[in-house]
């Protein structure tokens, strides 16, 4: 067993009660697989039999509006799950692309199904990740639409400051629902603050 597939198997024993049975039996049915930086793991509208857990890396899902614009819906770094969408009839709400070199381990989504019958407990499990994802995109939603570009900035830091750096600053300013130009000011804002702060501090 490849360290990436020992280290999903390790994800499952710290975060769920699962038995060694069912999770050898999802470890088993993956396979490893690196994403280049920029290359998709899903597309916008199309349909994606895959599920992927993340080891290290990072990817971030889109959409494209109608006037050509990005927004950036999430961001998925390592010990997330990636898919474009649960149901293999449903089709891609977002294009999912790799941010840089990112490796994952990859299941396809009608052997997951089947275990799920298989294994009833895998089946909550799965809905569970399936309602945290859905639950943190809806507060992401809300957060951008009622707070201050500045404090969204400040939440992004916070949750995201250990990967800030991988990020382009496109990516983030439409994460943000903001245009770089705007994402830049207040960099440099907070950047002055912080300067006034440290040259009064004794």
């Amino acid at each position: 067993m490849d360290i990436y597939s020992e280290k999903l198997k390790r994800y499952f024993h710290q975060n769920t009660n699962l038995t060694d049975e069912v999770i050898d039996a999802v470890v088993n049915a993956t396979q490893p697989r690196k994403y280049k930086k920029g290359e998709i793991f899903s597309k916008q509208g199309e349909f994606c039999n895959k599920i992927a857990y993340v080891c290290a890396g990072m990817f971030h899902g889109f959409s494209t509006q109608e006037d050509g614009s990005l927004f950036v819906a999430i961001f998925l770094r390592e010990d997330d799950f990636v898919k474009g969408g649960f149901e293999i009839s449903e089709p891609n709400t977002l294009t999912i692309q790799a941010i840089c070199d990112t490796f994952v381990v990859e299941i396809k989504k009608n052997i997951i199904q089947e275990m799920c019958l298989q294994y009833p407990e895998l089946g909550s499990v799965f809905l569970c990740m399936v309602e945290k994802c859905f639950l943190a995109h809806a507060s992401h939603m809300i957060q951008i639409g009622t707070n201050k570009a500045t404090d969204n900035y400040l939440l992004f830091q916070n949750k995201f400051q250990s990967d800030e750096d991988c990020i382009p600053q496109h990516l983030i300013a439409a994460y943000l629902g903001i245009t770089p130009t705007q994402l830049s000011r207040i960099r440099k804002k907070l950047a002055g603050a912080q300067q006034s702060y440290q040259s009064i501090t004794p």
